[in-house]
């Protein structure tokens, strides 16, 4: 790791005079903040507080007597997907910085947190973050920006991992651009949560189409051979593609530059659903979500959970916008204890 990159990584949390733990874990580092109570355990696993302990506050003989024990409710679990679009000031709306620390304590409200073009100002995006637990997948030699992708967790990380696409066309060249995933354990939760996340290729080129159609078949198989056989995947990034909007194209997303561009786009998308085992997830705000190039994909839900997805109103104080791109967030309730919960998909 470069010592630009090692300025970037947030090397203390404001509410915690401790110093965090940073592990290199498959080329990326992992950064975990203290906790009051350390396991000895692999330095690769995020060290997690012990849960606390409470007493009843009525007498043992007044417990109700031959009662069966109550089934627990669903996990909510809030993933957060947003392209943050902090380039270098010049390259942006010259406000790079101050939006960074606008979207900061935003990302609070959400358990998993995927971040897109989170290339410049991460010390600033992460000052005021509460989430125990990050990965920060790393610049490879020879690009002058790393992948843009940033994960934040409020469940304990005990995997993750990162690979770069092989084929990238145009300016995209000079980011490291791929895909990485963090696997976390949620707690009440038996199964395993694994979710990826990607910024794939942009434009409209025929050689960036070709690099688009060679990264869905690698970002494909890298989801097909790293998710277990059980568990849920959530998949999520700027695709920048998306589904068809009708079988030969007619209309198309408004991301698109004309009716070619929309089908080679649509092929990929396809191919990247395919290869991976994974499917759309419908959301309740209609054509916008359709059309959009960022998005959430699933695997391995049926029959253990519910899902929806919704756009967030994540605003400055002022009421302005803080990046080019809406933040969505996925949201599963997954079924606890005992209860059947039907897949809504």
């Amino acid at each position: 790791m470069s010592v630009d990159e090692k300025e970037n990584l947030p090397l203390s949390n404001p509410s915690n005079t401790s110093s965090p733990k940073i592990a290199l874990v498959n080329n990326g580092w992992r950064i975990h903040e203290p906790a009051p109570t350390i396991s000895a355990t692999s330095t690769a696993r995020s060290l997690m507080p012990s849960p606390s302990q409470s007493s009843s506050s009525f007498p043992i003989d007044d417990r109700p007597q031959n009662s069966s024990p109550s089934k627990a409710p669903p996990l909510e679990i809030k993933i957060l997907l947003w392209n943050t679009w902090l380039l270098p000031s010049l390259l942006t709306d010259r406000r790079s910085h101050a939006r960074a620390l606008a979207i900061s304590p935003l990302l609070n409200a959400y358990d998993i947190v995927v971040l897109n073009e989170a290339f410049a100002y991460k010390k600033t995006l992460l000052s005021q973050t509460t989430h125990p637990h990050r990965y920060h997948p790393p610049r490879p030699t020879g690009r002058v920006v790393d992948s843009g992708l940033l994960f934040l967790s409020r469940h304990e990380i005990v995997d993750s991992g990162w690979e770069r696409y092989a084929h990238v066309a145009g300016v995209d060249r000079f980011a490291a651009k791929g895909i990485g995933f963090i696997a976390v354990r949620v707690d009440g939760w038996a199964a395993k949560l694994q979710v990826f996340g990607t910024h794939m290729q942009a434009g409209a080129s025929r050689g960036v189409q070709a690099a688009r159609m060679a990264q869905a078949g690698q970002a494909g198989a890298f989801v097909k051979r790293t998710r277990g056989e059980e568990g849920v995947v959530v998949f999520s990034g700027d695709f920048n593609m998306g589904p068809r909007a009708d079988e030969e194209c007619e209309g198309f997303s408004v991301h698109y530059v004309d009716r070619e561009d929309a089908r080679a786009r649509c092929e990929a998308y396809e191919r990247l659903v395919r290869e991976a085992g994974v499917r759309e997830v419908e959301c309740g705000q209609g054509e916008e979500y359709r059309g959009d190039i960022c998005r959430f994909l699933v695997g391995g839900l049926e029959g253990k959970g519910e899902m929806v997805v919704r756009y967030e109103d994540l605003k400055g104080k002022s009421g302005e916008r803080l990046s080019d791109t809406k933040p969505m967030c996925l949201t599963l309730q997954l079924g606890g204890g005992n209860q059947e919960v039907k897949d809504a998909g």
